[in-house]
């Protein structure tokens, strides 16, 4: 599913960078030329945006996981069974796709050989590039050593994590409608243009024409492009 929707967003890309050149350059050359570098730069702020999306959702499965694994915990299971109990949980609840439920597999794996579960919550931290992951996995070893409640602690863990994500929540709710202006907002000249193009064929032939058309349809796309990219992080909420 995930691959899928990245596929759908790689063709969605193409396509507006496409109609975009379209608009300005009015040339198949033009366009030959401009998009792959284009499509570069908007891939890399796509992988940006699929990472966000990554930690966003393993984040709201390792909350489950941790409520699963202090439940496992106080009903006396040792910490390999109570992941694995954790694990079966997530799969019911997000399926097989499940991202946390890939790296729970992971740790048991590594604690069947014997490796020692506070190095394999640090390795999975450091994969997660997760902030409350991270968190966790320190005060799990610093449990650990010190032989404090790993029950309460994790629990605790869980609510403060389901606390932040609520406000997370609630933050994205009210950015929802910012950001939907934020993307009419950047249609509106190319909607401009389209219509030029449509009400008043000849009004713009002299921008697709001659060296100096060019330069300035070229600013103007410099122009659109650096508004576009402004919006976006205005309008991006990083968790």
């Amino acid at each position: 599913m995930r691959f899928r929707k990245r596929q759908i967003d790689m063709i969605r890309s193409g396509t507006e960078i496409f109609v975009l050149l379209i608009l300005f350059y009015r040339s198949m050359l033009w366009v030959a030329v401009l998009w792959i570098p284009l499509f570069y730069l908007r891939y890399r702020r796509l992988r940006l945006k699929w990472e966000e999306e990554r930690r966003w959702q393993l984040n709201l499965e390792f909350k489950e996981g941790l409520q699963g694994i202090a439940a496992a915990l106080n009903a006396g299971y040792s910490v390999e069974n109570a992941i694995e109990e954790s694990r079966r949980d997530l799969k019911v609840l997000y399926g097989q796709e499940s991202l946390l439920c890939w790296e729970f597999q992971i740790m048991l794996e590594q604690l069947r050989m014997n490796r020692p579960v506070e190095q394999v919550m640090d390795e999975l931290a450091d994969r997660s590039k997760v902030e409350d992951i991270k968190s966790f996995a320190e005060v799990f070893r610093t449990a650990r050593r010190s032989g404090g409640d790993l029950v309460s602690i994790t629990r605790v863990c869980a609510e403060r994590i389901a606390e932040k994500i609520e406000v997370s929540r609630e933050i994205r709710t009210l950015f929802a409608g910012k950001q939907m202006e934020g993307k009419i907002m950047n249609v509106v000249p190319l909607g401009i243009i389209f219509y030029f193009w449509i009400c008043s064929p000849g009004f713009l032939d002299c921008f697709y024409g001659g060296i100096w058309g060019r330069i300035m349809m070229s600013i103007f796309l410099e122009i659109y492009i650096a508004a576009y990219l402004l919006s976006e992080k205005i309008c991006r909420i990083r968790f």
